[in-house]
């Protein structure tokens, strides 16, 4: 889309969002099991323990480990789990429900894996507060994010990296569940929230988002950009890889708003860095599908890009038939912070299948704006689809979603057990 358009009408925000104040107010939790090195309130213990019944501290995590639980705060500035250590930590099969974060990984250095987790989010405890990520992390060494499920979360967000850009020490976001990415702020106004959001996260290698499934609800939802990769990069031997994900949602608040500014996947910058070395770069994505977004992929910054064979369907309608009014383009390329020659250069895309509804656009067909006007060079080889693009088009995405994950043999979401879905009924959750 061109920076004309009211979808980058702002410079985008930092999406490591606002740094909350520590806290030292009760968290309340109920563990089912800790395994390995557990440090609560500092108390270090090195075995199987077991808590008793309402324990009323938040899990701090001091050494390296593997650990299991159900826990859950009631205070926006008090994370369910907070990881405080430079040492391997595993968290598996975790039941976290909070309204802040539910995971935070600040202390820099950490190796974090996330697998089997389920995470939902509370209402903010005070007024103009986010509701919490699922997880933020600042600094990490090592990220795998992998088979969980959150809800009404302001996502996951990395913020700098403290890797040392070999393959081990990578982020990997894979075969995860999210529903209503949600930046509402209490009282009124938003935040930038995503599923997946990336800030100055420098010279990946063998990086990973894949067979992530994302679906944001109108009016349930207030999502910026689903997935936005901000002032980061892969490199040219090994570029970061966002491919086989599918992202339904992308809607202002409410749906029927004019003022949107985000996508589906947006490859981002500022004015500020102009630097080959510091802006968005070496990011290829391929085989997406993304469904009913107001704007569904652009590169807006940065050099050596590419988004190909890619799925795009947008009705231009809510489900109950209502029309779209923030809707612009498919995908759009260009230069949004007018970067030099040096830093804006081998953008491309190409061989995308598309069908973009825009009412009253200008465009052939009526009604069809699958690439953005004046605002996609190099864009090649597009298929569009035919019209009418309707809601059973939209549906029929679904269907080869599911298809797709059947014939990769793939599950996404967490193992669900039947103790984790009692265990998150008797906190007042609804387990899907």
């Amino acid at each position: 889309m061109p920076a004309s358009s009211s979808h980058r009408a702002r410079p985008p925000r930092s999406s490591s969002g606002r740094q909350l104040r520590p806290s030292h107010r009760a968290a309340v939790w109920r563990g089912l099991a800790v395994v390995a090195a557990l440090s609560v309130m500092g108390l270090g213990v090195a075995h199987t323990f077991a808590p008793a019944p309402n324990p009323t501290a938040p899990l701090v995590i001091r050494r390296g480990g593997s650990y299991t639980g159900t826990y859950r705060s009631s205070d926006s500035n008090v994370p369910c789990i907070s990881v405080e250590t430079q040492q391997p930590v595993t968290l598996r099969g975790c039941i976290l429900i909070g309204p802040g974060d539910l995971i935070r990984a600040n202390a820099s250095g950490a190796q974090l894996t996330v697998r089997d987790c389920r995470g939902y989010g509370l209402p903010p405890t005070i007024d103009q507060a986010r509701r919490g990520r699922f997880l933020e992390a600042s600094s990490a060494r090592s990220l795998t994010i992998e088979h969980n499920y959150f809800e009404q979360t302001t996502g996951i967000n990395v913020h700098q990296w403290g890797g040392d850009g070999s393959p081990a020490q990578t982020l990997t976001v894979r075969y995860n569940q999210c529903r209503n990415v949600d930046g509402r702020l209490r009282g009124g106004g938003e935040e930038f929230a995503n599923f997946l959001g990336l800030n100055g996260v420098f010279g990946l290698v063998n990086a990973e988002i894949s067979w992530n499934e994302v679906i944001n609800e109108p009016d349930k939802s207030l999502a910026a950009d689903v997935i936005n990769i901000f002032n980061s990069s892969g490199t040219r031997r090994s570029p970061l890889r966002i491919h086989d994900n599918y992202i339904q949602g992308a809607y202002p608040f409410p749906a029927t708003s004019r003022d949107y500014a985000g996508s589906g996947i947006t490859l981002d910058s500022d004015k500020k860095l102009h630097s080959a070395l510091t802006t968005t770069a070496f990011v290829h994505g391929y085989r997406n599908q993304l469904v009913s977004t107001c704007a569904a992929l652009n590169i807006a910054a940065g050099h050596d890009n590419t988004f190909f064979d890619n799925r795009i369907v947008t009705s231009g309608l809510l489900p109950n038939g209502d029309r779209l009014q923030a809707n612009y383009a498919g995908i759009g390329l260009w230069n949004a912070y007018h970067q030099s020659t040096s830093a804006f250069f081998n953008n491309s895309f190409r061989d995308n299948t598309i069908g973009f509804v825009h009412w009253d656009s200008n465009s052939s067909p009526a009604n069809r704006q699958d690439t953005s006007p004046d605002a996609c060079t190099p864009c090649t080889a597009t298929r569009h689809l035919p019209s009418p693009v309707s809601l059973a088009t939209e549906q029929l995405e679904w269907r080869l979603w599911q298809q797709k994950l059947r014939h990769a043999a793939i599950r996404v979401g967490p193992a669900s057990t039947a103790s984790d879905r009692a265990a998150a009924r008797a906190m007042g959750v609804a387990v899907q």
